[in-house]
């Protein structure tokens, strides 16, 4: 039997193209796709996608319980794509950021401990490595965020 994936943020530019991409995998037999549709995501990035009878799209929020544990629920794997991105936003209203990059996380990964997903991905920018002068960044490196 095939697995089914959770992907929240999956209506953004690089959640839509991982969606793609797992829709490409053999072992995938259904994709929810999460999505709030805020300014960084659209139903444009899944044109041709919707119409797959493995994937199913709910407009939703991480941040609501009651939506990602329906969303949730009976999945092999969950990869978090959702977030808040536009680090000059956060400088002039975190909160939007706290909810879907903090508290949204913290009600994914305790749905999670009830429902017992495989795998949890949980995607994140480069932004929590901070300015680089030069170069890349790597997981090693120190977290120095310089927005909230």
């Amino acid at each position: 039997m095939g697995k089914s994936v959770l992907i929240t943020g999956g209506a953004g530019f690089i959640g839509a193209n991982f969606v793609r991409i797992a829709l490409e995998q053999s072992d995938i037999e259904r994709i929810v796709v999460l999505d709030k549709l805020t300014y960084a995501g659209s139903l444009d990035n899944l044109a041709g996608i919707l119409d797959d009878s493995r994937v199913k799209f709910i407009r939703g929020d991480i941040a609501d319980a009651n939506t990602a544990h329906a969303a949730m629920t009976d999945m092999d794997w969950v990869v978090n794509f959702a977030a808040e991105s536009h680090v000059d936003r956060s400088l002039s209203d975190a909160s939007p950021f706290i909810r879907t990059n903090i508290e949204g996380v913290r009600i994914m990964l305790e749905i999670a401990t009830e429902t017992k997903p495989a795998r949890f991905v949980q995607i994140s920018t480069d932004e929590v490595y901070g300015s680089l002068a030069e170069g890349a960044s790597d997981e090693n490196a120190p977290l120095r965020p310089s927005s909230p």
